[in-house]
């Protein structure tokens, strides 16, 4: 009777290769110590029987799960900026032969560490072995995760007002190098007259706003800004923001969008009320999403690599476990301005 490949065992492959059941093991997680010509001939069986190792008998050997877990903190679903990092987490997962787990947990910031009430997969000891944490976090949760010892990094552009010493790894972006050099490509084309309009309550946005203000500082020009604290999604701030810039006096040439997001409800405010862009007013945003292609003319804007923090979070969650005692470490990536059709040379 035929065996199916998948009934073949490791007692197999060692005997038609001719070397030990150790030997074999070695091959299957490695090859250290093992001479390469026997090697070859083990990988040769392993082939010609179609021979599939136990994944989980390799983990316990190798005392780690190989699988990570990617936790999306207080968001309902992934948008699509932290969908794409989960996406460069996975393309990067699958050239290191890694797995990845998706879980989300939403939990208020004034919570103590203790009672967060964490996703359960988090209690299962040994289903993984370290965790990536995307989303908006507070230093409250990053401490609960810290007592449950679990090995992590942080994407820190959404890290919430933490203090002190880190005790973490964290992989982030220059915003506010990517708002100055957004901000001075609008500057060199003869603009003056600039608004910022984005929702200082969130860090990231007053990281911008800060890098709005030196460029105005620099260069001699009086800084004007719609920062309010909404209740409102992204997009409708950006409608409701949209309706106050035309207000202004004198109107302003050009608009500082803190991401594309307001960018489109900017957009959209000023296409309802007969404003073209960029012939009545330029606009900029930050970020490069969806939004950005959305509009007509396409959106000038900043580009975040969200892959590129995808595979970095996960390279370095990696280099973590390998080396528990290195110290922590904290990577900025670079931004990009991508020039298309809503600023204009005035």
């Amino acid at each position: 009777m035929t065996r199916f490949p998948n009934a073949m065992t490791i007692r197999d492959v060692a005997r038609e290769a001719g070397v030990g059941i150790g030997t074999v093991s070695r091959v299957l997680n490695g090859g250290v110590h093992v001479r390469l010509e026997t090697r070859e001939r083990v990988r040769r069986a392993i082939r010609h029987l179609g021979f599939r190792p136990n994944a989980q008998a390799r983990r316990i050997h190798r005392r780690h799960s190989e699988i990570v877990c990617f936790l999306l903190s207080n968001r309902k679903f992934p948008n699509s900026f932290h969908a794409r990092i989960l996406q460069g987490v996975e393309d990067c997962a699958r050239e290191l032969k890694q797995h990845v787990l998706f879980a989300g947990v939403q939990y208020d910031a004034a919570t103590a560490p203790w009672q967060i009430e964490v996703p359960s997969i988090l209690d299962e000891r040994g289903l993984f072995d370290g965790l990536i944490l995307s989303g908006t976090n507070h230093p409250n949760f990053l401490t609960r995760i810290q007592k449950m010892q679990i090995p992590f990094v942080v994407f820190g552009n959404n890290l919430v007002d933490f203090e002190g010493e880190k005790y973490f790894d964290q992989v982030g972006f220059d915003g506010f190098k990517g708002e100055l050099e957004a901000i001075e490509n609008v500057l060199c084309l003869g603009h003056r007259k600039l608004i910022f309009v984005g929702d200082v309550s969130y860090p990231w946005v007053r990281v911008r706003h800060k890098a709005f203000l030196r460029a105005c500082r620099q260069h001699g020009i009086e800084p004007r800004s719609i920062t309010t604290t909404r209740d409102f999604s992204f997009v409708d701030y950006g409608e409701w923001a949209g309706r106050r810039v035309l207000t202004q006096a004198p109107r302003p040439t050009a608009v500082v969008a803190v991401n594309d997001e307001v960018a489109y409800g900017v957009w959209r405010s000023f296409r309802r009320r007969g404003v073209r862009v960029p012939a009545d007013i330029s606009l900029i945003g930050f970020d490069d999403r969806e939004e950005a292609l959305l509009m007509d003319p396409p959106l000038t804007t900043v580009r975040v690599r969200k892959e590129e923090i995808g595979h970095t979070c996960l390279r370095t969650l990696l280099e973590r476990l390998r080396n528990p005692e290195m110290a922590f470490v904290e990577k900025t990536l670079s931004t990009e301005l991508v020039v298309r059709g809503t600023v204009r040379k005035l």
